[in-house]
């Protein structure tokens, strides 16, 4: 695994420059907080400040120096800040999460390249609740992804740094279990002392899902654990490599520079037309395959999304109106999802989230909404309202 993923790595580095290099429109970033220990506390501000530095950091730094040096000390900025963006945002939803189930999250260093943590769980915590907070961190980097995915195509683009976060946060689940603890998951060893998040997580869905069968009569490890194991390791590579937008981020992530990227769009256009992203998540039901369909038709945009996951049944779709409502200093989205899950049986979720322009500088955003009990990416299991609102800053 560890070699068919650094050739994956080192196949994708030449694939660079492939889609158009435009100027972008206006930039904004957005700053909230959010009730019921909602992920995007973690995910939404982080993309914002990633925003914020590198774009101060180009309007007052790199474009006064002179060349080859801008482009040494560009490069190790854009690095610096994406790796601790997409680290530590990860960091902090384990400890919304441990919060959630009445845990307490330890940071006891920030040494890198990985600082030393670790947590503090109710004695009856549930196999839901172990795995729960355990895929916290990686739900925030696809919440990352899934969030910048959706503004490069919404807005027709994204600066290089944009993309490039969200190349390096699908690549952490990978990596981990690629190169950070790359394991043999026939090893009965590996499942009594576990190592590293893939194996935190997956464990206790597998015992809450096969009734605890991790090992057989014999000793040796659940066949069924261990090709579960396998196959969401590869599909968490694989799901990355089907999705067209990627490759946008890998030519930001490795390519020359640009202002802007803009989206391919398989049949079409921007202004008409249709184009799809996929990604992977690590959730207390298992891993989750995402669709993301990308449908632009006069002057409207629509977002819907499919999954499937295993090996809970877990299968669900949203659908997303950009812009229901949009007036001169005020817009809105509206979203709703629903889903058929084995532990939770069917729900919905209904969500509007909006922007009111104060001025040229500053403005207001919202979120409201309501989910019944289930699983959805960054969002609490119970049933209840979504509510949230914060700043947004205009450049």
């Amino acid at each position: 695994m560890k070699k068919i993923f650094i050739i994956l790595l080192l196949t994708l580095y030449t694939i660079t420059g492939i889609f158009t290099q435009e100027e972008i429109g206006e930039r904004f970033y957005d700053f909230g907080i959010y009730n019921n220990y909602d992920l995007r506390n973690s995910s939404t501000n982080a993309i914002s400040l990633h925003k914020v530095l590198n774009d101060t950091f180009e309007s007052l730094i790199s474009s006064k120096l002179d060349s080859p040096f801008n482009s040494i000390t560009k490069g190790l900025f854009a690095f610096s800040s994406t790796y601790l963006t997409m680290l530590w945002s990860h960091e902090f939803g384990h400890s919304i999460r441990a919060a959630q189930i009445g845990g307490s999250f330890n940071i006891h260093n920030i040494n890198l390249p990985i600082p030393y943590t670790t947590v503090d769980l109710p004695g009856n915590t549930t196999l839901t609740n172990q795995a729960i907070f355990v895929t916290a961190g990686f739900e925030v980097n696809y919440l990352n992804v899934k969030t910048l995915q959706s503004q490069f195509v919404r807005f027709n683009g994204a600066t290089n740094p944009d993309l490039a976060l969200s190349f390096a946060n699908r690549l952490m689940f990978p990596i981990y279990t690629s190169l950070v603890v790359p394991i043999d998951p026939s090893d009965k060893n590996v499942w009594i002392n576990t190592a590293g998040d893939p194996v935190h997580f997956i464990l206790p869905v597998f015992k809450n899902f096969s009734n605890d069968m991790v090992f057989m009569d014999d000793g040796s490890v659940n066949p069924e654990l261990v090709s579960f194991y396998n196959e969401t390791m590869v599909l968490a590579i694989a799901f990355n490599l089907l999705d067209p937008l990627f490759y946008s981020e890998v030519g930001a992530a490795f390519g020359s520079d640009s202002v802007n990227r803009t989206p391919f769009f398989l049949v079409g256009d921007y202004d008409n037309g249709w184009t799809f992203g996929t990604h992977f998540n690590a959730s207390p039901l298992g891993y989750e395959l995402y669709m993301n369909n990308y449908l632009h038709l006069f002057g409207k945009q629509f977002n819907l999304y499919l999954k499937y996951g295993r090996p809970f049944k877990n299968i669900g779709l949203g659908l997303t109106l950009n812009d229901a409502l949009n007036f001169k200093n005020f817009s809105s989205d509206i979203k709703i999802e629903c889903w058929d899950q084995d532990i939770y049986g069917f729900g919905v979720a209904g969500e509007v989230n909006g922007h009111f322009k104060i001025n040229d500088s500053i403005g207001i955003n919202f979120t409201a909404g309501y989910k019944s009990s289930g699983y959805l990416i960054g969002k609490q299991l119970e049933s209840g309202f979504n509510l949230g609102g914060g700043v947004t800053i205009y450049k």
